[in-house]
């Protein structure tokens, strides 16, 4: 049992090492404006490019005026920005949308979309809960405890 946890908390360690050196980031998506591609409660990975390598066609998460949320849609239009070089005004749309959003997002960099998975955002969000942390520390504790916990002394031994 032990041997089972110490696995999968190296794997989480490995994991979190991975991510952190080749720039990628998990987005939960949380509406259905690009389903069926990605639906609600699905999860993208992205990483993050320049702005001026973007391709018409790419799905994109880029930061949303007004808003703590990102927007993670498809790039339907790709502009420069007059006066800065590395800027480019995307005009996207999420692939279960009639039109394209209102206004254009105008980034120097983006996250592309390089996978997805449906239902693992939800599963994400999940488990980063307080409730699920609060159990899984306490599983964690628990564990520590029965594998330090001192034998009983046998009968035989006494």
């Amino acid at each position: 049992m032990v041997t089972v946890a110490g696995a999968i908390g190296l794997a989480c360690l490995l994991g979190w090492v991975a991510i952190v050196t080749t720039g990628l980031s998990f987005v939960v998506v949380t509406t259905g404006s690009m389903a069926p591609t990605i639906p609600a409660g699905g999860l993208a990975i992205t990483h993050a490019v320049r702005a001026a390598d973007l391709h018409e066609g790419d799905v994109v998460t880029v930061p949303r005026r007004g808003s703590a949320l990102p927007v993670t849609h498809r790039v339907v239009a790709i502009d420069r920005v007059a006066g800065d070089r590395a800027a480019r005004s995307l005009t996207l749309r999420g692939d279960d949308n009639e039109t394209d959003d209102r206004d254009p997002y105008v980034v120097r960099d983006a996250g592309l979309v390089l996978a997805h998975a449906p239902a693992l955002g939800t599963v994400l969000v999940a488990l980063t809960s307080p409730v699920a942390r609060g159990l899984t520390v306490a599983a964690v504790g628990a564990l520590v405890a029965w594998a330090f916990w001192p034998d009983r002394p046998r009968a035989e031994d006494a």
